[in-house]
């Protein structure tokens, strides 16, 4: 542990001057580094979305505003790691100039992970198992948004129709190829350097030039494409001019009390991190007591640290929303009763993690971006094998870690047998009253929990063999479960409706 932690602090290259309040708090530096930073890009946030409002200034203040607040903080947190940042920035940027707009999308997207991919194994290097707040985080984010760029100027110039390209690939498309301020502001801005939210070129530009509020408010009047601030359109489809796709501050919703919650929910998570994840460490499960321990007390303790270490993504990611939302980034136009909505750019929806019905839900809700990000880059466009090729790139995307692909394969087969069980069962108790299907929706909200703990410990654990002796020790009963879920359940379901196919019908 010794070595670990030398390597660790030779690792880690941010600032010391906070070293004192670490020291008192009993954190790692690396932690306080982040959220110190994370509260300056709040307080920015604030001063960008007054004084830097698009009907003050220029879209290029706004961009060299972001960008260098969005180099600062990092440099704070990271020293000169940025500097690998932004070789990676420089580099896919100039592969966007260079190259043919027929090959940049796969170029900058090989050339991107593998870049990033050499960050990870030199972190699993240093680190040694040791959780820490690096430039690889940053990186990862900065990896979604030049590959999703590439991608959607590759349907925009590469002489592709409307008609085949799919509704995301349509809203995301990109016509023109953005300036370096443009590129390297996108890229590098205050609001999502250190965890995020992802977002695409498309909505970060209006937010910049200020159209995003007409964008998003007027939707349901005006088609989509003739709102387009990203010059993703022909002149002849916009009907409405640049003055009335301008707002004023005083006709903008107010994002105030929507960034302060979300960032009372952060402080709240953070404070279940600092005091309760403590209680329940990873490393307890590989302990010979665990092994000791009854069946139900291993299963609760497996339960209990998924589900605390979750608080500390929710941490990160509702500050970045908070973040995002205060500077007036990610309003969403407003709900059938006339309130503001501001989930443009969320990442994380932890209510509909915590007490989601379905695996697919549950899944959907946690970190939405990425979600978003693969489903753009991956399953709308490979012809086939479409959840494999998604399920390759998050793997690689993540890192190397043993532990991850433990949880990444767990969980293709989980959501597949979860959406056998769906299909099978749920048709049967939703024909049974309200009060069945309420029963019905609680034993699927605890089991989906339970399956959600199960194949998520790897992934936090990262060790291999680990892993795999938690398992034996369980008996793999889940995986057994999921077995039974896939090959057998189908065929109980197809008998039963070979028998019974008026009320198979009836279900349906």
């Amino acid at each position: 542990m010794a070595s670990g932690e030398s390597h660790w602090e030779e690792f880690y290259l941010g600032s010391r001057k906070l070293q004192f309040v670490a020291d008192g708090l009993g954190m790692p530096i690396d932690q306080v580094n982040f959220v110190f930073g994370q509260l300056m890009a709040l307080m920015l946030a604030y001063i960008f979305r007054v004084y830097l409002h698009p009907s003050h200034v220029s879209a290029a203040t706004r961009h060299w505003g972001s960008l260098l607040a969005g180099l600062g903080i990092s440099y704070f947190c990271f020293g000169k790691q940025v500097l690998l940042a932004l070789a990676l920035v420089v580099g896919c940027y100039l592969l966007m100039l260079l190259l043919p707009i027929t090959l940049v999308h796969h170029v900058t997207l090989a050339s991107s992970i593998t870049f990033l991919s050499v960050m990870h194994i030199q972190r699993q290097l240093y680190e040694d198992g040791v959780f820490v707040i690096d430039v690889t985080g940053p990186m990862m984010i900065m990896v979604q948004k030049a590959t999703s760029l590439a991608y959607s100027l590759h349907d925009g110039l590469s002489g592709l129709k409307d008609e085949e390209l799919t509704q995301l690939q349509k809203e995301m498309v990109v016509r023109k190829k953005p300036t370096a301020l443009e590129y390297f502001g996108y890229m590098l801005n205050f609001h999502s350097i250190l965890a995020g939210p992802y977002f695409m070129f498309a909505d970060y530009q209006d937010f910049v030039e200020g159209t995003h509020y007409a964008k998003r408010a007027l939707q349901t009047v005006v088609p989509a494409s003739s709102l387009d601030s990203n010059r993703n359109k022909s002149p002849s489809e916009s009907k409405l001019t640049d003055s009335k796709l301008n707002s004023r501050p005083e006709d903008e919703p107010n994002p105030m009390p929507v960034a302060m919650y979300k960032a009372l929910v952060s402080a709240f998570n953070a404070f279940v991190t600092v005091y309760f994840l403590p209680k329940f460490p990873i490393s307890f499960i590989t302990d010979p007591k665990f092994f000791q321990m009854s069946f139900l007390s291993q299963t609760f303790y497996i339960l209990a640290v998924t589900s605390l270490t979750r608080h500390v993504y929710y941490t990160g990611w509702m500050l970045g929303d908070s973040i995002c939302n205060m500077s007036g980034m990610g309003f969403n136009g407003y709900s059938a009763d006339g309130q503001p909505k501001w989930n443009l750019v969320s990442n994380v929806d932890i209510l509909g993690v915590e007490f989601g019905l379905s695996l697919r839900d549950t899944l959907e809700a946690w970190n939405s971006g990425t979600m978003k990000w693969l489903r753009f880059m991956v399953y709308e466009r490979a012809p086939t094998q479409k959840t494999l090729f998604t399920y390759m790139l998050s793997s690689i995307w993540h890192g190397f870690y043993p532990g991850y692909y433990i949880t990444f394969v767990s969980g293709a087969f989980f959501t597949i047998a979860a959406r056998n069980v769906r299909r099978s069962l749920r048709p049967f108790f939703m024909t049974r009253g309200p009060v069945i299907k309420k029963v019905y929706d609680i034993i699927t909200c605890i089991t989906t929990r339970l399956c959600l703990a199960y194949f998520t410990f790897p992934f936090i654990l990262l060790r291999f063999w680990g892993s795999i002796a938690v398992y034996r020790e369980m008996l793999f009963f889940q995986f057994w479960l999921g077995a039974f879920a896939i090959i057998v359940l189908p065929k109980i379901q197809s008998r039963s409706s070979s028998k019974n196919p008026k009320e198979h019908l009836k279900c349906q």
